[in-house]
């Protein structure tokens, strides 16, 4: 059986770990930022330099990590793929698909590696810094940041609860399997029809879920209009003032390149 995680954290004492969890929120919307700016890939490209020396400085398994983004790949290969089909008439053709009698052009190559480059490196950030901050710390990054702290709670709620559900999910599964559910064989029909076999208990399960959780916190009186208290006050050390330095001063260089022209995938462009 598949064990329960309570969350994406993974602990540990690494860098990363120690920052202040507004540093890291912050550095969430800087990279959401910087991939709007840039549309070239060469650019992007240093943006998502910083989400692995992230990774790497949080001491954390990449194939935990390529497992938790497996969704932000495949869509934006996915995308990647549309793309170099949109503009297969513009640009400079670079490959020919003699099946489908249309060309890979430069400019569609570009394009759609730019809007790869742009999913990957978001959800490989998200999924950094949940995996080397608590739902707690996130929580209170939030509620400092004078985020509404109903918004705060909703996003720690929902991070607790994607992990939690992707082990149900297996769960069922591994259950349905030692049943003699075979979800790999017959045509596309058939095997669409078995998926009910975990889709339906899944959804009965997460409802369950939900209202037990409401329930508990209706008996708890829980309101979250009210004024809050933190145990754990975030405080920003020296590190957390040089890395927000940098972010901003990388972000008014970026800025100020793209609005003279560079970065877009043609030169001179915006």
């Amino acid at each position: 059986m598949a064990n329960i995680k309570v969350d994406f954290f993974q602990g540990g004492n690494s860098p990363v770990t120690r920052l202040d969890a507004r540093t890291k929120l912050l550095y969430v919307g800087w990279v959401f930022i910087m991939i709007m700016v840039f549309s070239h890939p060469a650019l992007q490209a240093l943006t998502f330099t910083t989400v692995l020396a992230m990774i790497i400085a949080g001491h954390l398994s990449w194939r935990q990590v390529f497992h938790s983004s497996r969704l932000g790949i495949y869509v934006g290969l996915f995308s990647w793929l549309l793309w170099t089909i949109f503009l297969h008439n513009t640009g400079h053709p670079l490959v020919t698909v003699p099946i489908l009698s249309w060309q890979i052009t430069d400019m569609g190559f570009m394009y759609g590696l730019g809007v790869a480059f742009r999913i990957f490196t978001l959800f490989f950030a998200f999924i950094a810094v949940a995996m080397t901050t608590s739902t707690r710390d996130l929580i209170a990054g939030l509620y400092y940041l004078r985020v509404p702290f109903a918004f705060s709670f909703v996003i720690g709620i929902i991070l607790r609860l994607i992990p939690h559900f992707l082990a149900e999910h297996e769960t069922i599964v591994e259950a349905q399997k030692s049943r003699a559910c075979e979800f790999d064989k017959g045509g596309l029909w058939s095997r669409f029809k078995k998926h009910t076999a975990y889709v339906i208990p899944l959804c009965l399960r997460s409802l369950k879920i939900v209202s037990d959780m409401s329930v508990a916190m209706e008996s708890r009186a829980f309101d979250p209009n009210r004024p809050r208290t933190i145990i754990n006050r975030p405080s920003f050390r020296t590190i957390d003032y040089i890395l927000l330095a940098v972010m901003f001063v990388w972000l008014g260089a970026a800025v100020t390149l793209r609005l003279h022209g560079y970065g877009g995938v043609i030169p001179g462009l915006l």
